[in-house]
């Protein structure tokens, strides 16, 4: 049911976070060595090779967009929709954890002085966060509201 405002916002939530997906999170500028690009599945290397090493991040993203594209179909399960919802809050938030290891980690990992520079399609996961909590707002208050019209009948 997409007419319900609740389920635009995680509709919208999940395409931001197909769209983070797919692109460029960030960059290593190694001196001397050249700019390694960071995706959510691998970072190339300066030479041109690729490493697996953050594959987590991937692995995080797929669950949220899944469930989210999933929990748009529970509209008759309000509190179960409400749970997904903050399922997803939560695994954005071990998303941008992640994220924050990797950068440490893949840096200190290469040669020579690393200086790490997020992309702007990093951001699209906080965008999905506040979507998210917005649509699980939502979701209570029609909880809430079909409650106490059970109440007066």
């Amino acid at each position: 049911m997409i007419q319900r405002k609740q389920s635009l916002y995680i509709l919208v939530a999940v395409i931001l976070t197909v769209i983070c997906l797919c692109s460029q999170i960030g960059t290593f500028t190694i001196v001397g060595l050249g700019v390694s690009r960071v995706y959510n599945l691998w970072y190339t290397l300066p030479l041109g090779g690729h490493r697996l090493a953050t594959w987590p991040l991937m692995a995080l993203l797929l669950v949220v967009a899944s469930s989210g594209l999933y929990s748009i179909f529970l509209f008759r399960k309000r509190k179960i929709q409400a749970l997904f919802c903050m399922l997803n809050v939560l695994l954005i938030i071990g998303w941008h954890i992640c994220f924050f290891v990797v950068a440490q980690t893949v840096g200190e990992q290469s040669w020579g002085t690393v200086r790490f520079r997020p992309s702007w399609p990093a951001v699209l996961p906080v965008i999905s966060l506040i979507l998210f909590l917005l649509a699980r707002k939502a979701i209570l208050a029609d909880e809430k509201l079909v409650r106490s019209v059970d109440r007066i009948r």
